[in-house]
This record gives structure tokens, sequence and C-alpha cells, in this order.
């Protein structure tokens, strides 16, 4: 799977979808026109200067029409979509959703989020929130939001019973492909559209209704039954038209769901290297007695949302949002002959002979986030630098292996205790926060412990102090992984609490007045991933699709990125003019070296309209900006977390990185 040509994919796929559903809004204003003239000649017959005087082509209707249906269907859209504002949790708590907390002591749940902790860490993406539907006893799952900040995985309680462990990876799998491939901004503008068109219908229904209730107290030698017809008339043929508009929308919408639903299985599989985790899931669905079912009265609402069809049906008709079961099954096991029940016996002996064992560390990792890992026999494969190949560094990108998942785990195991509880308690992140950001020496430390004390409270301090040693002693490659875990656990703050949280995050990086270059990434990472899920800031637009267009933004970050890895002079210009190879010839002389330390002004305004650019853009800056880092064929973890940071800032989550010591950041 290639990150930015399935972001690509997406956003084809909702143009594609936008411009179908077009059409299918204008064929219904012609038929709603035609309606209305209909209706209007026989209300006018006999008066002259009626509206509806004349030809076929009545202009005054038709915009009329064209204005009155749009405003409906637009605004049924647009306030559904506001509706879903607050990202994935809304879709949650609508379908009856239970947030599991992180001290949950039930196996079963402990279990899912571990699984889906281990999946964020892989992925490099901030751990989201677990939903469970306690009532639902099908197999199923979804993931909901309108980017990776507001990301939420939610799991039927027969989810989490009824599969085993690689199986539950599989499903968890399934869900991050369509949270790192972009799929959840397109489901929830389709919600959006649907309700829209959905809304004509709703408005014929309603007038059929209010005439009905009408007619009964109206005498029947009421003078205007002509007049009461003509509104039946159009009430009947809003709903018909409207339900007719419904069905093709839902056609288009079922048609690229189906779509989606292959590559995010494909996808499970490239994750996991594990055919048998995904293809088991489906088939336990076949084997249960609730299937897939999800039977909230709002399901039908995200139906394209779910991991299989919530109705339980196992196979696909015109309107399915999902494949044929046994077809997804095929996809990933060609051998499967369809049998279900003598897979399943098969499945009981093997979980009788043969206990689920957890997957042990492995002292050796074919890929590890960005390159192969080197080294001796029986040696330790983590080294201070890494030989490292861009181009792996641009595949790892929103594309985790089982090698990924397996240090995620393994850096997980080797957290203390008491420091991964604090990383996973809301309260106790805040903290952690402050910890890596108070300064050790005595210049601002006394300032910033006072503005803690003062703004957060002497407990918040005390915490802080006491956290601050495990803190300094934690590995630099543990920073971004536990950031991410860090970042789950603080959406659990109330709006309220994350602006005084944000203010006093925002004052300690400023105190000094000066900030190192990986302090910047992880402040500016932090708070923009923070602030979009707490609403302070919607999701970038892409306004930029040529790197033309961004030649002042690429070259400060470049510039920034080689002053970083280089001593000399020299190596600076080298690695420069190697790091634009990636771009067209035509734009390759606008990159200059620049001896001049860039602001953090320049530098937030260089991430953030690089964050405005295409999928391709964002690609051709991270190649160029591996090449710079890796000009010397190796990389520190310093420059490999630098280039992490920078990438997810771009909303380009890159795996963790294996490696070990290394040099202090520069300061900017």
């Amino acid at each position: 799977m290639d990150f930015f040509a399935s972001q690509e994919l997406a956003r084809k796929n909702t143009r594609k979808l936008v411009i179908l559903l077009i059409i299918t809004l204008v064929c219904l204003i012609g038929g709603i026109y035609c309606l209305v003239m209909v209706a209007g000649k026989m209300a006018s017959e006999g008066h002259e200067n009626s509206l509806f005087n004349g030809g076929l082509l009545n202009l005054p209707v038709l915009g009329l029409v064209t204005i009155v249906i749009s405003m409906i269907v637009g605004g049924g859209s647009a306030l559904k979509i506001s509706e879903l504002r607050a990202g994935g949790s809304k879709i949650a708590n609508m379908l009856g959703g239970r947030r599991l907390l992180p001290g949950s002591t039930d196996p079963a749940e402990r279990r899912v989020l571990n699984v889906v902790e281990e999946m964020a860490l892989a992925s490099g993406i901030p751990v989201p929130p677990v939903y469970i539907l306690d009532e639902e006893e099908g197999i199923n799952a979804f993931a909901a939001g309108h980017t990776i900040d507001d990301a939420v995985i939610g799991v039927n309680r027969g989810t989490i019973n009824l599969l085993s462990r690689d199986e539950l990876q599989g499903v968890i799998a399934h869900e991050f492909s369509h949270i790192l491939n972009g799929d959840m901004r397109m489901s929830l503008r389709v919600i959006g559209i649907l309700h829209g068109v959905q809304a004509i219908a709703l408005i014929g229904w309603l007038i059929i209704r209010s005439v009905g209730m009408g007619s009964r107290r109206r005498s029947s030698n009421s003078k205007d039954g002509g007049g009461v017809a003509v509104i039946l008339a159009i009430g009947v043929g809003l709903l018909v038209l409207g339900s007719l508009g419904l069905f093709f929308a839902r056609l288009i919408k079922a048609s690229i769901s189906r779509q989606r639903e292959f590559l995010a299985d494909a996808s499970s599989v490239q994750f996991t290297r594990n055919p048998d985790a995904i293809g088991g899931a489906l088939k336990m669905i076949a084997v249960a007695s609730e299937h897939s079912k999800v039977r909230a009265p709002q399901a039908e609402t995200i139906s394209h949302m779910f991991f299989a069809n919530m109705s339980g049906s196992l196979m696909a008709g015109l309107l399915a949002t999902h494949p044929p079961l046994v077809k997804r099954i095929q996809r990933v096991e060609p051998r499967f002959d369809g049998d279900f029940q003598e897979w399943y016996k098969s499945r009981a002996i093997r979980s009788r002979t043969e206990p689920e064992k957890e997957k042990k560390e492995r002292p050796g990792f074919r890929k590890a986030g960005f390159g192969m890992m080197g080294g001796a026999a029986g040696g330790n494969p983590i080294l201070d630098k890494l030989p490292i190949d861009p181009a792996l560094m641009i595949a790892a990108i929103g594309a985790p292996s089982e090698d990924d998942f397996i240090f995620s785990r393994m850096l997980v195991g080797k957290i203390p205790e008491r420091l991964l509880a604090a990383l996973r308690d809301t309260y106790m992140a805040r903290c952690i926060v402050f910890a890596f950001l108070l300064d050790e020496g005595d210049t601002y430390r006394p300032k910033q412990c006072d503005y803690i004390a003062q703004n957060h409270g002497q407990a918040t301090l005390d915490d802080t102090l006491a956290i601050e040693p495990m803190i300094r002693s934690a590995e630099l490659r543990w920073r971004l992984p536990m950031f991410e875990i860090v970042q789950g656990a603080l959406v659990g703050l109330s709006p309220e609490q994350y602006e005084v949280f944000r203010k006093g995050v925002i004052w300690m990086v400023e105190l000094d007045g000066r900030i190192t270059l990986f302090e910047f990434f992880l402040q500016h990472h932090l708070i923009t991933h923070l602030d979009r899920h707490f609403g302070r800031k919607v999701a970038d637009k892409i306004r930029f699709e040529n790197v033309s267009q961004v030649v002042a933004e690429v070259s400060t970050l470049l510039n920034t990125l080689v002053k970083h890895g280089q001593d000399e002079p020299s190596r600076r210009q080298a690695s420069l003019q190697a790091a634009c190879q990636e771009f067209p010839e035509s734009f390759r002389s606008s990159i200059r070296i620049n001896d001049t330390s860039p602001n953090v002004n320049d530098l937030n305004l260089a991430v953030n309209k690089l964050a405005q650019t295409s999928p391709t853009v964002r690609k051709q800056f991270l190649s160029a900006a591996a090449t710079a880092i890796a000009f010397d064929r190796q990389v520190s973890v310093s420059e490999a977390e630098l280039f992490r940071a920078l990438a997810e800032s771009l909303d380009c989550p890159v795996p963790p990185v294996i490696a070990g010591n290394s040099e202090v950041d520069d300061v900017v």
C-alpha cells in the first residue's frame, strides 16, 4: 500500500462521488421542476397572468425550484455534517457506545485496548479512543472521525468475545487502514449528502401527512378540493422523486464503499503479514449466530463505515456497502472453498491443542520503521547510526508492518509500569508533558514551577516533579511513541481543561526565547492535533497542487534539516543538492543554501502551508527531506525522530524507528 497513492485515491473517489451526486441532484431538480410546472398549470387554469403560463422551459420557475431544492439538500447536508463535527466520538455515542478506559480489568476489553495501542504506535499516530457497543453480540467494528486526530475505533461486544487475538488484530488493522487511507472524512461527507437528499422525500411525506390530517377536518363538499389535490400530488411527487434520488445516491455510496473494503482487507494483510487474521475474522462472522448484525437504531446511517454488513447478511445486493463474505475471504485466501463449518471445526481443534500465545520478542527485525537492520549474527541490531534508504523511509509512511507491531509491543513492555500507567491517564498525561518541558537548569525552572502551581495546582506540580526523573531517564527513541500514548489520553480532557493545558504548554515552550528543532515539531504536532480534536482548528484543506507554489516553505524546511544534520557548509550544499533531485528539474534551481537559522514563526508558516498541499507534493517534499538526512547513508535517532515529527505534522504518520543514543538537538 502506497500511503500517498491511497490518499490520492480517496480524493478521486470523493470527487467522483460529488460529481455523481451533483448529476443526481440535477436530475432531481429536473423532475421536481416538471412536477411543479404540471401542478402549477392545473392550479392556475383559467388565470391569464399566471407564472406557469407559457412553454415547457420557464426560467423563473426553474430558477426558483433550483434555489429551493439546492437550499434544502445543501442545508440538510450541512446540518448533518455540523452534527458530526465533534468527530468519531459523536458517531460512537450515537450508536450507544461506551468508551473503554485504560484501567479496565475485563480481559477482553484489556486485550482490545492493547491491540489498538500497539497498532497506533506501529503506525505512528496518536492512540485513538476505543468504544464498545455492549448490546451488540454480532462481530463488527468501525473507525469514525474526520482526521487521525479525532478518530475513534468502535467494536461490538461480540467482536472482542468471539475472536482470537490474531483475528481481532486483523479487524483492527482493517479499521486502521480506513484511518490511514483517508476514508473516514469521505464517509462522513456521504452521511451528510444522503441526509440532504433524504430531506426531499421527508418533505413530501410531511405534505401528504398534513393533507391527510386536514382532509379529515374538511367537509366532503369543500370548494378547495382541487387545490388539495394539487398539493397532494406535489407531496406524492416529492416523496417519489426524493426516494429515487436517495436510491441512486445510496447506489453510488455502495459502489465506492465496496472497493474501499477490498483495499482495507488487503492493507490488513499487508500490515499483519497474516492472511489468516482478517480471513479468520470474516469466517467467524459466517458461523456466529448473530453474524455481523448491529441493531442500534442509527446504525443504518453509517452502514458503509462498518467492518461488515451491519444487517448481518453474508451476500451483497445492489445497495450492499460490502462485498459478499466469501468473495472477501477469497481475495486474501484464494484457496478457501467456502466450507465455513469445516473451517470452524479445525479452528476449535487448534484452540484446544495449541493455545494462543503472545508473539515473543525477537532479537532482529526485517524492517524497523525506516530501513533494513544490520549487525553481526547474535549481535544487538540496535545501533547508534542506521544505514538507511530514503525510498524505504517513504514506503514506511502509513504502512506499518508486523515488525513494527512487534517493536511497539516490545517498546511498551520496556516502559516502567508506573510510567506507562501515567502515560495512559488523562490527569497524569498533563504532568508528563510539563515534565518534558521543564528546564533542567536553574534559570527558568523556578518560574515554570511557579506557573504550574498557580495555574494547575500544587498537586499537579508535585506529580510533575515526581514523574520527571522517569521521563529524563527514558531513551530518546521513546519520545514520540510516548507522546502518541499521551495524546490518546489527553483527549479525555474537557474543552475548558484543554484550554488551560494548551496555554501552559505554549507558555513553557516560549519562556526561554529559544526552541530546539525537536521541541518545535513536538509542540506543533501535539497542539495541532489536539486543537483539531477539540474543535479549535479544522483539518487543512488542500490548496496547493504543485510544489512550485510552496518554494519558500520547502526551502526553509530543507535548509533547517541540512543544517541540523551536516556541520560543514560544503556538505550542507551537497546534501541540499541531493535532496532537490526529488523535485522536477525546473524547480531545483529555486532551492538555495541559506545559513541563516529560521525563527519559530518561519517554521510555523512553512509547516502550516505544506499541510495544505496535495499528497503528491507532500510525497515529493518528504522524499527530499529523507534524502537530506540520509545523505551520508546513515541517520541518528535524533534525525530520524525529527523526520517523524515533521512528517506527522503534515499528517503523514511514520512507524517508529529502532535506534540507539544520539547527540542533543540543535537549537534554532
